[in-house]
């Protein structure tokens, strides 16, 4: 098999009781993971890991590669997923025989999240409807400070931290949206 990144590499077997066994490219040092060996490993791994926050100090490098890739085993085109998760880069995946291929590191970082369980669950309608929602709050809570300023929004943010868990959060709802005052 030839690897979908570099074209010509031949990927090579490798096998660990860490992540399923994978065929890895010496040159980009992606890895791709047949279907049923994830599927393999993921029954012998045990129960789903919660995820865990990002560390700022961990961050290994990526290369996310952008480009069309082929699924080494049959051959179609494969898709690409967003990770999401404060993760910047993307999963593909082949939709015809289901294998994963991973770009340098994906795979660690995936692990040091405990997502690298979740790697079947990006490819779901619900996790990417999430990220997109997740992107669109982002995206209009950056709206909001542009419009209100840096101090301003933080105290608006704290404020609706403080009425979340109030115990009488109706009536200062009902006390702000009266128009009349």
């Amino acid at each position: 098999m030839k690897c979908p990144v570099c074209k010509t590499a031949a990927l090579h077997s490798l096998e660990s009781e860490e992540q399923p066994r994978r065929l890895v490219c010496d040159k980009c040092e992606g890895q791709w993971v047949k279907s049923f060996q994830y599927w393999k490993w993921l029954n012998a791994h045990g129960i789903n890991l919660p995820e865990k926050p990002a560390e700022e100090d961990e961050q290994l490098p990526t290369k996310d590669s952008t480009k069309a890739k082929l699924c080494p085993e049959c051959g179609h085109l494969l898709s690409r997923n967003k990770v999401g998760h404060g993760l910047n880069f993307h999963i593909d995946r082949c939709p015809t025989c289901g294998g994963f291929w991973f770009d340098k590191n994906e795979w660690e970082i995936l692990k040091s999240r405990n997502l690298h369980d979740d790697v079947h669950f990006i490819f779901s309608a619900a996790w990417q409807h999430k990220i997109a929602k997740e992107e669109d709050r982002g995206a209009y809570e950056s709206r909001i400070e542009t419009i209100l300023g840096k101090q301003d929004c933080t105290k608006v943010r704290n404020f609706k931290k403080w009425t979340a868990t109030h115990p009488k959060r109706n009536t200062i709802m009902a006390f702000l949206a009266d128009l009349d005052t």
